[in-house]
């Protein structure tokens, strides 16, 4: 068992948050899991925007709201919440929902023992990584974009490719492309979003296209012929050997001393790198909130083991470990390998 992570964010106040952190101990304690309960006050509107809070209290497992469905809301407030349960509206999450995932985030997850679309074995440690950066078997190849419609897909792909041949596509672009495969641009992007697949900025640009970012990062990625892109992390950027099927170099920076991180990826895993002592940490950042805010951030080269452990020791709010180039680059194979795969 590992430990899971709670947080219930809540406003000053709120007669609910309280009764809730026992419900949760309580459950815990019958299923013998230890959590790490964090309370997190939301001050006002702003923070309660930022925070995806939709209301006092939400409860969060492994950054997953316990309340089925809540993952496609954007109603974001300052202001009580109500649930609709199977005993009626209550001030608190149900019982089952919070059995139900701490049940879950409870268990090393079996899942990441393969790879579901390949059948492909993961290497413990690398579903480890994985876990570690909460990218859970519906985020691995094909899986995470499952639940789109076709012209969604078609849409997705096309997004992806604009990036690979000539950079972040414009508004414009975008309408003209979704126009073709006969979507409003907005509502598919919106859908792109709920996926955790493509976010936009507050200019409504492209900030992330996974494994792309729309704006600088310190993973540079080089296609042959000479055509650069931003990737979001290290383990997308080794994620886009694999996706197009086409070997890359990245060029990247340790966050702690500043060092030169290069390598270079072929499609099938093989790889090179300098330093020769180059690792990549993997882990997630203690908040709540999409894969580019939190889990992004941490999946960084580094020049040395020492210096990825120190960067940790650091930085208490991430939980993570260091991992070897190789398995990183096999994280990204498993993450990315067969997203633009046609089915």
């Amino acid at each position: 068992m590992r430990r899971p992570r709670v947080e219930i964010l809540y406003f000053e106040g709120c007669p609910n948050h309280g009764p809730s952190r026992e419900l949760v101990e309580r459950i815990a304690a019958e299923l013998r899991v230890v959590p790490d309960i964090d309370l997190v006050e939301v001050t006002d509107a702003d923070s309660a925007n930022e925070l995806r809070f939709l209301g006092s209290p939400t409860v969060r497992v492994n950054g997953r709201d316990v309340e089925p469905g809540a993952e496609e809301r954007r109603d974001f407030a300052f202001s009580c919440r109500i649930y609709q349960t199977d005993q009626g509206l209550s001030g608190q999450p149900s019982t089952g929902w919070i059995r139900e995932a701490l049940t879950e985030a409870g268990k090393v997850s079996t899942e990441h023992a393969s790879l579901s679309d390949r059948g492909e074995q993961l290497p413990p440690r690398v579903a480890a990584a994985l876990a570690a950066a909460e990218i859970p078997p519906s985020k691995l190849g094909a899986a995470r974009r499952r639940r789109l419609s076709k012209p969604e897909l078609e849409l997705y792909f096309w997004i992806l490719r604009r990036f690979r041949t000539q950079g972040r596509p414009s508004d414009a672009e975008i309408g003209e492309a979704a126009k073709r495969h006969g979507l409003d641009a907005e509502h598919a992007l919106e859908r792109l979003a709920r996926e955790d697949l493509v976010h936009r900025d507050r200019d409504s640009q492209i900030a992330v296209a996974y494994p792309f970012s729309g704006r600088p990062t310190a993973h540079r990625v080089r296609f042959p012929g000479g055509h650069e892109v931003f990737a979001m992390c290290a383990i997308d950027a080794l994620g886009i050997a694999p996706m197009f099927r086409e070997p890359i170099e990245v060029s990247s920076q340790d966050p702690l001393s500043g060092d030169e991180i290069r390598s270079r990826v072929e499609p099938d895993g093989d790889a090179d790198w300098w330093p020769p002592s180059a690792v990549v940490v993997a882990g997630v950042l203690d908040r709540q909130g999409d894969s580019c805010a939190c889990c992004c951030p941490v999946l960084n080269f580094f020049a040395s083991t020492e210096n990825a452990e120190r960067w940790l020791a650091e930085h208490p709010e991430v939980r993570g470990d260091v991992i070897t180039m190789q398995e990183a680059i096999v994280a990204g194979r498993a993450v990315f390998g067969d997203v633009l795969r046609e089915d």
